[in-house]
């Protein structure tokens, strides 16, 4: 998962269309009026997230996918005062097998940010397991989050981990000192990292 941090001043044309709509509902999210600013935003959070999905970490083009509320804005877990807060956004592939799709309104134990990818690593096998020797309850909560976002669900996702952290096993055993450079802009950049 991306170790996401957002910047700090929101997009203005996200400012701008809070200014110009004093107290947005949830339903303004869809609005035609919005979707000029979901572009900005995206491309933001594209940025932010380093050209990457923040649940899967794959590439993810600024004009694609979708802005995910981390915190979900309808249902059960709804969070409508935190629609139209930038810090509550992930940008996120569509996928209906993972990430935001996936996930849809449900609340996410470990959220993308700082420290997000402390309690789990990545197999040699591309899968995304938790660490050993975490108690019963962190296993869990590694465990709930992985499969709420459908991590080791999709076979292809699974099989371009595997790809990529075997690209990176061979970089570390020519090369040991180039393994940061190597993984400084690869896909899956911060769940690789785990391995090592």
């Amino acid at each position: 998962m991306v170790e996401l941090q957002h910047r700090l001043t929101p997009p203005l044309a996200l400012t701008g269309f809070i200014a110009s709509h004093p107290a947005p509902g949830v339903a303004d999210f869809d609005s035609k009026a919005f979707q000029p600013v979901k572009q900005a935003v995206k491309a933001d959070l594209n940025e932010d997230q380093g050209g990457l999905c923040a649940y899967c970490e794959k590439p993810l083009a600024a004009a694609e996918g979708q802005i995910d509320h981390i915190k979900p804005k309808a249902g059960a877990n709804g969070r409508a005062d935190l629609c139209f807060i930038y810090r509550n956004y992930a940008h996120s592939c569509i996928n209906p097998k993972t990430c935001g799709q996936k996930k849809s309104n449900g609340l996410l134990p470990i959220e993308p940010g700082p420290g997000c990818n402390a309690e789990w690593s990545l197999s040699t096998d591309g899968t995304i397991e938790p660490l050993p020797g975490l108690n019963r309850q962190r296993r869990h909560v590694v465990t709930q989050t992985r499969d709420m976002l459908g991590l080791n669900k999709d076979s292809n996702l699974v099989d371009e981990r595997k790809r990529w952290l075997a690209s990176a096993i061979a970089i570390l055993q020519q090369n040991p000192a180039s393994l940061s450079e190597f993984l400084h802009d690869k896909p899956y950049r911060y769940i690789l990292a785990t391995a090592f």
